[in-house]
């Protein structure tokens, strides 16, 4: 009985919940203070039932894992976090098994509440998802030309360093189509600038629906437009923005007599730079230009 009472006056100086339970029977055969306290006095009824209100032991009990062959104590200790349903709270438990003073084999399971820490992990990997969301976000603002969606001048750009990169490497061919909607001013002069940005949106979309994949269409600028073709060579780009330039023709918006664009196509070259290849891309869209508008001129 003293042995008992030292136990126990122990077990009391601890803040944390403790319960010593028999392993044959399951029953509470002491509870510390702190466990008393938030569960009440249940000595004499299984854990099972006090704790989880379960009339047989847990599914997920690891009472077994702490004994040895022999049914003694195995020397064991684990540590786990579980959730408990009933006060809805997060707990460690440290839990093993020992010879309490009167010969029985008991688990003492030392239980914290660790509900805040949980509470605040929880709300800290909200936060990072917030995070990495708004950065993705602010990755796809920064890339994307806002009134068309497609990419914009600064992504345009880097993907040419990053192709003309590929084609110094591996001889892939790189070609490049420029397009211009012609008489653009005019439209915006005549009927307003709302109808001049439906126009880019209408492109935009054209664009996107017809682009081959692999290949990437984005605003340049004003009502340019260039479109990346790795794979491609000068001929089938000039085959593809033909096919735009057709495909441009049939749009139909409303109150517009019709829409045309005038398109040039370049062949980059082996250690050729981004500039160097833009400015030959750009002298054939003046060439078409030039020769009449809504036309495809190669360079």
């Amino acid at each position: 009985m003293m042995e008992n009472a030292l136990f126990e006056s122990h077990f009391d100086l601890i803040p944390f919940g403790i319960y010593v339970v028999d392993v044959v029977s399951y029953t509470l055969i002491h509870s510390n203070r702190a466990f008393r306290e938030r569960f009440g006095d249940h000595a004499g009824r299984t854990c099972h039932k006090v704790l989880y209100e379960r009339d047989t032991p847990c599914d997920y009990c690891r009472m077994a894992e702490l004994l040895g062959p022999d049914g003694r104590p195995g020397g064991k200790t684990v540590v786990l976090e579980h959730v408990n349903e009933v006060d809805d709270r997060w707990y460690q438990m440290q839990i093993r098994a020992m010879t309490w003073p009167d010969g029985r084999v008991v688990k003492y399971s030392i239980a914290v509440d660790i509900s805040a820490l949980k509470d605040t992990q929880n709300r800290l990997a909200e936060a990072h998802a917030e995070l990495a969301l708004k950065n993705i976000e602010l990755t796809r603002l920064s890339t994307t030309d806002m009134l068309t969606g497609l990419a914009n001048r600064q992504r345009i750009d880097a993907l040419l360093t990053s192709e003309l990169a590929a084609l110094a490497g591996d001889g892939r061919p790189l070609s490049l189509v420029m397009l211009d909607i012609d008489r653009f001013k005019d439209i915006n002069d005549r009927h307003g600038h709302l109808r001049g940005d439906a126009v880019l949106i209408a492109l935009a979309g054209l664009l996107r629906e017809r682009c081959p994949a692999g290949c990437t269409a984005g605003r340049w600028g004003g009502e340019e437009f260039l479109l990346l073709c790795p794979g491609l060579s000068l001929e089938a780009a000039s085959n593809l923005a033909e096919g735009l330039r057709e495909a441009v023709m049939a749009l139909r918006l409303p109150g517009l007599a019709g829409v045309t664009c005038s398109f040039g196509v370049t062949l980059a070259r082996p250690g050729e730079g981004g500039e160097r290849c833009m400015a030959r891309v750009d002298r054939a869209l003046y060439a078409a230009k030039d020769l009449g508008r809504n036309r495809v001129e190669a360079r």
